[in-house]
Order: structure tokens, then sequence, then C-alpha cells
């Protein structure tokens, strides 16, 4: 079977969809249903790009820069386009996508584009890891990640949203399977869409072999860089944006008693985000209080050791189609805390501490027992293990290829 895999989202730093998509991209040629994997980005045949993994730890903060970064002749054409782009203020640079002509233009543009190249292929599986795929003679898998866009389109640039709504619907309707992360996106997709169950499949995503429980001995070195020792702090990681629901967890977090929030602190590790303004005021406030630490982005390298490190990983988002830093904190044996909402009961399967993201003192009430109720701590760490283990990226990719042998039958 012949595969032709879309790889607009890979790039460095690697997080979510792009994590996704170089999965797929480096683990599914190896199976031995697949006979050979092509690569397309933007309309054009490209090679995967080659994304070093990191040698040592480095927890340099400024630079903004993970430890997979690949070199400029190893980019693929939206890579460079980005590496140019680095060339223009930051301010113009971050609005540049969001500008309505811009955004409508590539949507227009880019369906036809990889339509004509696409048609050209006598045989193959086409795959939009991506909410995308376009009209095309060949067999396709869709991936829809969550539906944020419809849910909650405040989250959004307004110019993604006008692109995504002509885009997915359309996508769908060529599809013939869809994909998505968890069993509640696909029950929001059939419900949304009016779909046919047998339409759409659950596809659970991995957890990265590079987390699991450390020693002390191990984490001291790293954790010392950002002034922090093992088992003093709770943490949370991903990009700081609204959907992360940051505001009402930095609300809890200073309605705990003084000295359980001086004796662990918050710890936050993420890039600025989409309209991320007013978290960055809350979180300069915890700053000055003493009991929050943000660290800004954070590399690949060093958020194995972060995770490892935690006392508590916190992570009460308002909506996830999966969320993999829960998996990734269970699989560093630390324990959970995270929503009753969307896709987060699913991965967390009975190994987390939930709670309604909406209601700062039920997220304080389970901050405290995170913190301090011992046995509940030792049980979620147990079961947080056996539940990570259950989500791995090879059984990730061999569902995707049960996909795609099932499309290229149609």
């Amino acid at each position: 079977m012949k595969v032709i895999l879309s790889i607009e989202a890979i790039h460095a730093p690697l997080a979510g969809i792009g994590r996704y998509a170089w999965e797929l991209a480096t683990r599914a040629p190896a199976h031995p249903a697949v006979e050979s994997m092509r690569f397309m980005s933007d309309g054009r045949w490209t090679e995967l790009p080659i994304i070093e993994p990191a040698s040592g730890v480095s927890t340099s903060l400024e630079s903004g820069q993970s430890s997979s970064t690949p070199t400029t002749a190893e980019l693929n054409h939206k890579g460079r386009i980005r590496q140019r782009l680095e060339n223009i203020p930051a301010q113009w640079r971050r609005h540049f996508g969001q500008i309505p002509i811009v955004s409508r233009l590539y949507g227009k543009l880019m369906p036809g584009l990889v339509a004509g190249k696409l048609n050209k292929v006598k045989e193959g599986v086409f795959h939009g890891p991506n909410y995308f795929v376009p009209q095309t003679h060949l067999p396709t898998v869709l991936t829809i990640h969550d539906l944020s866009i419809y849910r909650y389109p405040q989250w959004h640039p307004k110019a993604r949203v006008e692109r995504m709504r002509v885009t997915i619907p359309t996508s769908i309707e060529r599809a013939n399977l869809v994909l998505t992360d968890s069993e509640a996106i696909r029950r929001e997709l059939i419900e949304q869409f009016k779909l046919p169950e047998q339409k759409v499949r659950t596809v659970l995503l991995g957890v990265d072999p590079i987390y699991f429980p450390r020693s002390e001995s191990e984490l001291l070195p790293v954790l010392s860089k950002f002034g922090l020792q093992t088992n003093t702090y709770s943490l949370f990681v991903s990009t700081i944006e609204p959907r992360k629901n940051l505001q009402n967890l930095i609300a809890a977090y200073r309605a705990l008693p003084l000295a359980v929030k001086q004796r662990w602190p918050l710890v936050l590790a993420g890039g600025r985000g989409w309209e991320s303004g007013a978290i960055h005021a809350a979180i300069l406030q915890g700053e000055a209080e003493g009991w929050l630490k943000y660290l800004g982005f954070v590399g690949q390298n060093a958020l194995p050791y972060l995770y490892a490190g935690c006392r508590l990983f916190t992570y009460p988002s308002w909506y996830e189609g999966f969320g993999l830093p829960i998996a990734e904190a269970m699989a560093s044996g630390v324990p959970v805390l995270t929503s009753d909402t969307s896709s987060m009961p699913e991965v967390a399967a009975g190994a987390a501490l939930l709670v309604n993201p909406a209601d700062q003192d039920d997220i304080r009430t389970a901050l405290m027992r995170g913190l301090e109720d011992e046995a509940w701590r030792l049980q979620a760490i147990t079961r947080g293990l056996m539940r990570a283990k259950e989500l791995s990226w090879d059984a990730c990719v061999n569902n995707t290829v049960a996909a795609y042998q099932a499309v290229s039958r149609c």
C-alpha cells in the first residue's frame, strides 16, 4: 500500500499536530502494510525534515528554540518561509497569518495545488492529519483533532475561524474516513455534522518514551538550572492561551493557604499564545506575591525532567481533543489534576483528579488533595503509569495504517 502524508504541521518545536504528524511520518514507513510513503507540504512534494534529537540538556529560555531544530537545508517549503519571516518584526509576524485576505487566499489556493499534484498519482492513500483533504480520485483519510473552531471560536483569530469553517465541512465530505484523537471528539463530530457512525474512527494518541519516572539524582542537574528541586512544585505545561484556563488555575492557587502555596509554588512552562495579555498580567501578580514561577518556553529536552520532578501536574483546560500533557505527566510518574470536560476524563481513565474548570473552589479543593493526600497520590501515580502504558505511538500508527487499509479497499 502506497501512502501520501501531508506534513505542513511538521516544524520545530514539535508539538500538538506537528508531533502527531511526525510520529506517523517516522513510524508508518516501517509498518509491513506500507509499501512506500511520500510527503507533501503546501502543494509540493517534499522530503521529511531531519529533526535531530537533543544531545544533552539545554535550558535556555531566551532563544525560544527547541532542541529539535532543522537546518535551513532540511526545512520544508513552509519551514523556509517561516525562517525568512524571522527577519520581520515579531509584532508583524504574529499577525501576518491572521490577516483575512491572506487566510482566504491560502484557503483558496492550497486545495487546487494539492489536488493538482495528487491527480497525477495513479494509486495511493492520501492522509490529511491537519483538518484538510483535497478533491482527488485517491482514497483519503482525514484527521479532525477537535471542534474548538465551532465550540469556542473566541479562542481563534477571526481569519482562521472563517477559513476552517469552510475547510472542515468540505474536507469531511470528501474524506472516505475521518479519524479523531478521542471518543469524546468522535461523538461531537458525528453530532455536529450528522455523520454515519462508520465514517468516524477514534485513534488515541501516544506518549513519547522520553517521559518516565526519574530519580532525584537524575533530576537535580536539570531542575537546579530552573531554580527548582524535586517534589517541591506544581506544574502546568502548555502554550499560554485562554483555552488552557490559566486564569481560573491561578485564582484557585492564590486561594490556597499561604503555607501550602509557598511550600509548593505553581510553575508554568509555555510560550506566549493567542490573546494571552490578561493571563500574563495574572502571572506577573502571582510572581510578585512569591508563589508562582513562569519559565516561558521550555525545549523538549528539558520538559521530561520538569514533569518527573513535580509534586502535582495541573491541567484544568476548558477543552481538549486529547490532551497530550496529561498522558506525558502520568508516564512521568506524577499525580495529575485535570478537567471533567471533553476528552480529558477519557485520557486520564480514572487516574486523575477531575475538576469543573469553571469552578475555582472545586479546583482549589482538588489542589489541596493533590498536594497533601499521600494515599491518593500513591494511588494516582500507580494508576497513571498503568494508563500511560496503554497509550503508545506504535498503537496509534497501527490503528492509523488499519484506517489506510480500510479506505484503500473502497
